[in-house]
């Protein structure tokens, strides 16, 4: 006997394909049917096994806050409180990716069940003749948590924080990113994600080692702002290690500055011997202005740098430091200081009347290489700051203070300077002595020992 027979709602059996929908109708299947004919709810069960992606439904029973329960091809429901859902989505992976979607093409919400089946339906026809693109069903609302929406968002914070000279460099990572991920949900990146992305830079651009973990230090940067400053994720995934040779640093004895000063020309000895003799970077000794001496104290302010040809009120670690004016530095300094302005900068070129520029001093430099037969890869960089830091390091003094002279953030930055000088081990070495004063290499097949 049917089950229904005797109802009111004259439902033919077997059920046609078209879904119930109303909550009535709802209601009496889903309660009815597990009693009556478990065997018709299996088979509704069995229905769309084929089909890719679930039909979900957005938040709880707003009546008593319980999960909807879900039948296929019928829909969602509070067993409890007869309630359903007015929210849906369309959960599915497809390509290896996790998409959701809360609406169809035109812009739709699948505010019912039986539009969501319908939006389905489509969707799987698109796959099954390859012609399914997720872009154009995904609405505002999940484009907001795209990879490459949020890595534009990071970038506008970011750029005008940095030097400008390094603005093209994370420009160009954010668009790694954004090559990569694409429309990735940030929500859903894993650590294999971004194993993937490192195997991806790795083999497309060639990069060394240096520069790989220079992009995934940036791509981690961006992840943490979205946890700690947008808070949209939860956790920041763990990410591969990467061995990294430490850079090998050249440099020149005092010696060697004092002969290489011979092929710089009296115009540019100045800037030149202010660099091996005070440290600092080329950039922070184009900036420097009269104000930043101060003669009473025999002191420096370094507080200022050029960065790509800008002026910043700020150098690369952000503090001003004080350091002491080195002694022949100081009649130059007091002539400086005593015929200018305060505005004024310390170091002019005398070709052009201005502060001089990144360009002129690598072109200063690198006449005075050739002309000294140096190695074209020998830097300004080497011959003045690690030059200046390497002398301190080695003829004794402590790290401690030559981390201060540099102006470092930390005293790691400034170990790498500790390099090995040989002729202090020599000297070392020779406060070792045995009793012994000549040794015998011995006779043929006579033990020494």
């Amino acid at each position: 006997m049917n089950a229904f027979a005797g109802s009111s709602f004259h439902l033919v059996w077997p059920f046609s394909r078209k879904t119930a929908t109303s909550l009535v109708e709802m209601s009496f299947l889903l309660t009815t049917i597990p009693k009556y004919d478990n065997g018709y709810l299996q088979l509704l069960l069995k229905e769309g096994e084929d089909m890719k992606g679930i039909i979900r439904c957005k938040g709880h029973c707003e009546k008593c806050g319980g999960s909807f329960t879900h039948v296929p091809r019928l829909g969602y429901i509070c067993p409890e409180c007869k309630i359903i859902p007015r929210r849906f989505y369309i959960d599915l992976w497809f390509n290896g990716n996790r998409i959701r979607l809360f609406s169809d093409k035109t812009g739709q919400t699948l505010d019912s069940y039986q539009r969501a089946q319908n939006l389905l339906a489509h969707i799987n026809y698109e796959i099954k003749n390859h012609i399914f693109n997720p872009s154009k069903y995904v609405n505002s609302e999940l484009k907001e948590f795209w990879t490459s929406n949020l890595i534009e968002k990071f970038l506008e914070m970011k750029l005008p924080l940095i030097a400008p000279s390094y603005q093209k460099d994370y420009e160009r990572m954010g668009r790694m990113v954004k090559d990569f991920f694409g429309t990735k949900d940030v929500r859903e990146i894993r650590k294999l994600d971004i194993i993937n992305f490192k195997t991806y830079i790795e083999k497309k651009f060639n990069f060394k080692p240096k520069s790989v973990k220079n992009i995934l230090d940036f791509f981690k940067t961006f992840l943490r702002y979205l946890k700690y400053d947008l808070e949209i994720i939860d956790n920041v995934p763990s990410f591969p290690k990467i061995e990294v040779q430490p850079p090998s640093f050249r440099w020149l004895t005092s010696e060697d500055q004092i002969k290489l000063l011979n092929y710089i020309p009296d115009k540019h000895k100045p800037i030149l011997m202010f660099l091996m003799l005070q440290g600092c970077r080329p950039g922070e000794a184009r900036a420097l202005k009269c104000k930043d001496i101060d003669l009473r104290n025999e002191t420096i302010i370094i507080r200022a740098t050029f960065s790509n040809g800008i002026y910043l009120e700020r150098r690369k670690s952000k503090n001003a430091i004080t350091i002491p004016i080195h002694p022949e530095m100081m009649d130059f300094l007091k002539e400086r200081v005593k015929n200018n302005l305060p505005e004024a900068f310390v170091f002019v070129n005398p070709n052009t009347g201005g502060p001089y520029s990144e360009n002129n001093l690598r072109n200063i430099w690198s006449k005075v290489r050739q002309k000294a037969n140096i190695s074209s890869s020998f830097r300004l960089y080497d011959a003045t700051r690690h030059s200046f830091a390497s002398q301190l390091v080695n003829s004794g003094s402590s790290i401690f203070k030559v981390s201060k002279l540099l102006g470092h953030s930390s005293i790691k930055m400034t170990e790498k300077y500790a390099h090995t000088n040989i002729e202090n081990l020599k000297t070392d070495l020779k406060k070792l002595s045995l009793t012994v004063t000549k040794l015998s290499p011995g006779e043929k097949g006579q033990k020494i020992v």
